[in-house]
């Protein structure tokens, strides 16, 4: 055999065509032929067309199921990494190996090892891989009988922090069922909340309200020199129409312009002399329970604090609302730097609030409210009870025990203190009981004697400060002798009418202004991406509160109805959509 037919053989051979002794034949015969030459040429053709169109037939097969076994890869891991809060890394591994066996694909997953999967509450790292063999159709043909497909993949599911401002009306109307009702809700959401990230991850404030809202000594004494302190009596400031443009309140003093803020004047519309604590018409509630709860990681302190809630007072929401904005926006970061400093809030929390801009932060505001904003009573700014020199004395009284009496001209002393009376003897005592003070209240010229409920005159009250047991006399500010009485009993007992008529006739705020200050102060919170989500409890359909609630919202669907023990399904839902919308960040 020529060399030419040699190789012509070894070609048929490979192509497994060396058994077909007919084709052989009729090849020699065209080789024979000069006009077979050409036939000879498109065999080849033919041949190499068939052996390409194989190999491409083969590679697209095996990219079609390479591409289908990544994409299970990468919805699997997904899947494991998504898995809900709690689940442990055999839970997650389960997923992971279920999605496989659903795709049919099973056969093909790698074993899932320990390493591959990393779950804390917060975060699920998930890795995986497959691998598979493709039989070949044509490429056999040229030996080769199977191809591989592998891939691996990686999911990582990472649950950004959380700070929360819970804004709770307790006002008057809030009394009864409704209050045992929220608080039960409440503090199911605050368990929920922080048991669905690591531990620390979550920071809650509560913040209640009702004719006001109280912040509580620890933080007005952080921000105390931003304020135009007044009295001792209270917390609660008082804010302008400019004051909800903004989200924040700025704890730090612009020395060029003074105080920004106001304290409110601490009194009530009724009630008894230092007795205001029944009194529904108080301007604020100083009591622990009204009190601001910030940037708490403890399930046990909040629910603690959730249960000491009472209702009373009047409803401004405008108000609950500014001060929730307030503890979330980074401007108020010297704030939580000293309630860490003053032992009130746990040193971990260094880095709350968060700026807006962090991007594993998200920060939520959950305002409940059971009905439309009402009217709260100020003084005028410039009115006349208001600055120093107010009707009510402080008198200080110390028990004394007589020591001695001396002359002022001759060198006689004496132990009687008869000559106490006489104008040329000094007396001198020595103090045996714990100073006291005693309040009254001038007027026309008259000193009205809280303690012993009569009237005296002015040479009686002096003769009071002339006594040795006089320590004393303090007139008071008008602002520090609201906070002992209520201008309704200073008509009670001078007959004058004039500070009630000042309080609540002419400063005050109606329920149609609050609504507008709680619009631009929501408006300002959610500019800054905060998500408000608003419960209106028991409130009428469409009606008044229910419509600045809703608009209140982030969006509609943020806005949640709800009467009775439904409140938990409120609260329920808002949690479920908050972990839900960390899980999306």
């Amino acid at each position: 055999m020529t060399r030419s037919n040699v190789m012509k053989q070894r070609l048929l051979n490979r192509l497994g065509l060396s058994k077909y002794s007919a084709f052989v034949t009729r090849a020699h015969a065209f080789e024979a032929e000069d006009e077979g030459g050409m036939t000879i040429i498109a065999l080849f053709v033919f041949i190499l067309m068939l052996s390409m169109g194989g190999i491409s037939i083969d590679l697209m097969r095996h990219e079609m199921e390479r591409t289908q076994l990544q994409a299970t890869l990468d919805s699997a891991v997904l899947a494991g990494a998504g898995a809900p809060a709690g689940a442990t890394e055999d839970d997650i591994k389960a997923i992971v190996e279920d999605f496989f066996l659903k795709s049919g694909k099973a056969e093909y997953l790698n074993e899932v090892k320990q390493d591959d999967i990393i779950a804390t509450l917060n975060a699920r790292r998930v890795t995986a891989s497959a691998d598979m063999t493709i039989n070949t159709y044509l490429m056999k043909l040229m030996g080769v009988h199977t191809l591989k497909a592998g891939g691996g993949a990686t999911a990582e599911v990472r649950t950004p922090k959380l700070e929360v401002a819970l804004v709770l009306d307790v006002s008057g109307s809030m009394g009864g069922d409704k209050l045992a009702n929220l608080k039960v809700a409440a503090k199911e959401f605050v368990t929920t909340i922080l048991n669905s990230a690591d531990a620390g991850d979550t920071v809650i404030s509560v913040v209640p309200f009702s004719w006001t809202t109280a912040p509580g000594e620890a933080i007005y004494t952080a921000m105390k020199s931003n304020i135009d302190d007044r009295h001792n009596f209270s917390s609660c400031l008082r804010f302008f129409e400019d004051d909800y443009a903004q989200s924040y309140i700025d704890p730090v003093l612009n020395p060029d312009i003074g105080p920004a803020y106001a304290q409110q004047i601490y009194t009530s519309k009724y009630g008894g002399f230092d007795n205001f604590h029944s009194s529904n018409g108080r301007s604020c509630f100083n009591d622990d329970y009204a009190e601001i709860m910030a940037y708490s990681i403890s399930e046990g302190e909040l629910h603690d604090r959730i249960d000491l809630l009472h209702a009373g007072g009047n409803t401004s929401g405008h108000i609950g609302m500014k001060w929730g904005a307030a503890l979330l926006d980074p401007t108020f970061k010297p704030v939580a730097t000293s309630l860490i400093a003053q032992g009130v809030m746990d040193a971990s929390l260094d880095d709350v609030p968060s700026l807006y801009t962090e991007p594993d932060t998200m920060k939520i505001v959950v305002m409940m409210g059971d009905g439309a904003n009402t009217t709260s009573y100020y003084f005028d700014d410039d009115s006349p009870y208001r600055g120093p020199n107010s009707d009510l004395y402080e008198l200080t009284f110390q028990q004394m025990e007589f020591d001695y009496a001396r002359h002022k001209y001759k060198n006689k002393t004496s132990y009687s203190e008869s000559k106490c009376s006489k104008s040329k003897w000094i007396c001198y005592y020595t103090p045996t009981g714990e100073e006291e003070e005693a309040f009254f209240l001038r007027y026309s010229n008259n000193y009205y004697s809280v303690s012993e409920y009569k009237w005296l005159n002015s040479t009686q009250f002096s003769n009071l400060e002339s006594s040795p047991e006089h320590v004393a006399t303090r007139r008071l500010d008008w602002e520090e002798a609201w906070g002992h009485m209520s201008p309704d009993w200073y008509e009670d007992v001078t007959g004058d009418d004039a500070p009630l008529d000042d309080y609540i006739n002419s400063q005050y705020e109606y329920g149609s202004t609050k609504n507008t200050h709680m619009r631009s102060i929501c408006s300002a919170t959610k500019a800054n991406g905060v998500t408000v989500y608003t419960i209106g409890f028991e409130v009428s359909a469409n009606g008044t509160a229910e419509t600045e609630l809703r608009n209140c919202a982030t969006s509609v669907l943020n806005y949640y109805a709800a009467s009775g023990v439904n409140i938990s399904d409120a609260f329920g839902s808002i949690a479920a959509n908050v972990q839900n919308l960390r899980l999306t960040q």
